[in-house]
């Protein structure tokens, strides 16, 4: 079974070729790309058969190891670990990055540097499927940070522009304030295990409540600021500056994902500890309300798909916080599918309308047929409404919770559930239906459409797996109860009326400016973003800032100042000390710049394009040859 390497090589030899090439190759090239992630899916497929039927007697069902480095007693190596969980997330990662990667084709075909994007696209693809491969801790904290470069990179994609620079800054440093608490937690489970081998530390020892309680939180606070809960959620907002494919990828199917799949791997820990499952069952409930409540005022199209993602990645860590690791992991599944098709969606209405602004749509339903019925398909999952995946994924998180006592949570969930469905019903009903503002819509290219009816078919159809996925990982699975399917119908119905009688009656205009007067705060409050940006800048960025200029003037006044007061002597050895410095070093520097840039001006005189010069070349050089020839005969 050595092919399971090829499944994140190949994406990654894909960066490797695309990376060292000149823009116009590398734009002509991005065939390379998209072969290496339709390979990475078949094999993917292999994979997955190979693990069947599933349950305990696959956990490993293939398991290499490569050691690189001793401390003391302890192996550090790099592993693949194919097992069910890998299986099914290999599954997930290749084809939703497949479906990305053919549906850039139309939409980044104008881009100067669609190359380049390519690049960076795989890159990101390889480093979440060795992710998910990991037989260790430590490798996978190497691809999560290889996840946050290229979350940079993608995100900041049109650097030329202040909005994506700076969205890509924010979502990089955010993030790492996360990294750091997950690194913290790696030295502690190395300083307590002695290893950061899967088998060892999560099923080969019995961890003391205090340290598992540790390793736990710090490995929970790395997983918020990837997965952006509340408070780490801020970034992935912004992060709507990136292209819209990139958003599908990064924000559904991989980077996002990573720190469900985080805590889903180390949940044996997380149960010895018993109060990290309770912070992280907080956690995800104060996510999945407060960000549905944020995405209900939202008017861009790409925010409310980005706190909608926040709220959904909520609900799984509810699930998991509650120890339902089953549920918990196919939302995660069910996610991917329809918010992808709800980005690449959001691509296709972008394009069309010219706007991202909701306000400024309208109507499109009548010009974009395929769009409307994907995007409809996606939509309805992420409600909950029968029979779309997300319906079966999110009544498995209610059951958990009932099922396990959590009342206040289940209360939560179900008011989070409700927002979801009037808030997906407002963006419905505001971008495909009422009077149309735009004029010259048309539907998009077939490569971007294709993909997005494959996800829209997945969505359909995945859902019905729900029983078929619990038995895969080794658990008991059984259809949702008739009473919490019938309740939890009720309320995504309940929400999806809300929204048409707001926004979707033709009869009569509601007046959503007198109501937003009667609440004026609580609606402040939300178009505010709850005020955390605003915390965070005023006691965070900008006393760094002042920290940072204060120190700047420090250097400049304080230790020059002890250098002017000092001795004559000290003088002038700090000016010979300048004089070298700028004459030397400086001079070294520059005169081999120099030197190569007059080489470089010479040798450039023999490409001059003059076929007449080339030939005076060729007729001195045979001079010079017959003259060598003749001197040497002599």
């Amino acid at each position: 079974m050595g092919y399971v390497l090829a499944i994140p090589l190949l994406p990654a030899a894909a960066f490797a070729v695309l990376a060292p090439l000149s823009r116009r190759l590398r734009n002509g090239a991005i065939a390379v790309s998209v072969g290496a992630v339709a390979l990475s899916f078949l094999l993917s497929i292999v994979a997955f058969v190979a693990t069947l039927p599933g349950g305990h007697e696959a956990e490993a069902a293939y398991h290499a190891f490569v050691p690189f480095a001793h401390v003391g007693d302890a192996v550090l190596g790099a592993g693949l670990l194919l097992d069910p969980i890998s299986a099914s997330m290999l599954l997930v990662v290749t084809l939703v990055s497949l479906c990305v990667q053919v549906y850039s084709i139309g939409y980044m075909h104008r881009d100067e540097r669609i190359g380049w994007y390519y690049a960076v696209l795989s890159l990101f693809t390889a480093a979440m499927l060795t992710l998910v491969l990991s037989d260790n801790f430590l490798q996978l904290y190497a691809a999560w940070e290889v996840m946050g470069l290229c979350s940079y990179l993608l995100i900041g994609f049109w650097h030329e522009q202040e909005a994506p620079r700076k969205a890509s800054l924010k979502a990089f440093l955010t993030t790492r304030v996360g990294d750091i608490g997950f690194a913290i937690g790696l030295l502690v489970m190395f300083n307590t295990a002695g290893t950061f081998d899967f088998a060892t530390v999560l099923h080969g020892m019995e961890w003391a409540p205090q340290t598992a309680t540790a390793i736990a939180l710090l490995f929970l606070f790395g997983a918020m600021g990837k997965s952006a809960q509340f408070p780490l959620h801020v970034w992935l907002p912004d992060a709507m500056a990136g292209p819209t494919p990139a958003s599908a990828l990064i924000h559904a199917a991989t980077m996002v994902a990573a720190g469900v799949y985080l805590v889903a791997r180390a949940l044996p820990i997380f149960e010895a500890s018993g109060v990290a499952l309770t912070v992280t069952l907080i956690v995800g409930s104060v996510t999945a309300l407060a960000a549905g409540l944020l995405a209900s005022v939202q008017h861009d199209i790409k925010k409310v798909l980005a706190y909608s993602t926040i709220s959904q990645l909520g609900y799984m860590f509810v699930a998991l916080g509650a120890g339902g690791l089953v549920a918990g992991m196919f939302h995660l599944v069910t996610h991917a599918f329809f918010k992808s098709l709800l980005f690449l969606g959001a691509g296709v209405i972008i394009h069309a309308a010219h706007t991202q602004d909701m306000r400024e749509m309208g109507g499109l339903g009548k010009h974009l047929k395929v769009t409307t019925v994907t995007f409809t398909i996606g939509s309805l999952a992420l409600a909950g409404v029968f029979p779309f995946s997300g319906f079966w994924s999110k009544d498995e998180i209610l059951t958990v919770l009932l099922h396990e006592g959590h009342y206040v949570a289940l209360a939560i969930s179900l008011l989070a559930a409700f927002v979801t469905a009037y808030y997906v019903a407002r963006l419905w009903f505001r971008v495909f239906i009422g009077p149309q503002q735009t004029s010259d819509l048309h539907e998009a290219h077939n490569e971007m459409l294709i993909p997005m009816g494959v996800l829209a078919a997945v969505t359909v159809v995945v859902g019905f797996a729900s029983p078929a996925f619990a038995h895969f990982l080794g658990h008991e699975g059984e259809w949702p109860a008739l009473g919490m399917a019938l309740g939890s119908s009720a309320v995504a119905a309940s929400g999806l009326l809300l929204g048409w009688f707001m926004y979707g009656r033709r009869t009569k205009v509601i007046n959503t400016r007198a109501i937003k007067q009667r609440v004026d705060y609580v609606y402040g409050a939300l178009v505010n973003k709850l005020y955390l940006d605003l915390t965070y800048e005023y006691f965070i960025v900008r006393p760094y800032q002042r920290h940072a200029a204060w120190l700047g003037r420090f250097d400049s006044n304080v230790i020059d100042g002890v250098v002017n007061g000092a001795g004559r002597s000290w003088r002038a050895l700090a000016a010979v000390g300048w004089r070298f410095d700028a004459s030397v070093v400086d001079g070294a520097v520059n005169g081999l710049g120099q030197l190569v840039k007059s080489a470089g001006g010479r040798v450039r005189r023999l490409q001059v394009g003059r076929v007449q010069t080339y030939q005076g070349l060729v007729v001195g050089v045979l001079v010079a040859l017959m003259l060598w020839i003749v001197v040497k005969g002599v």
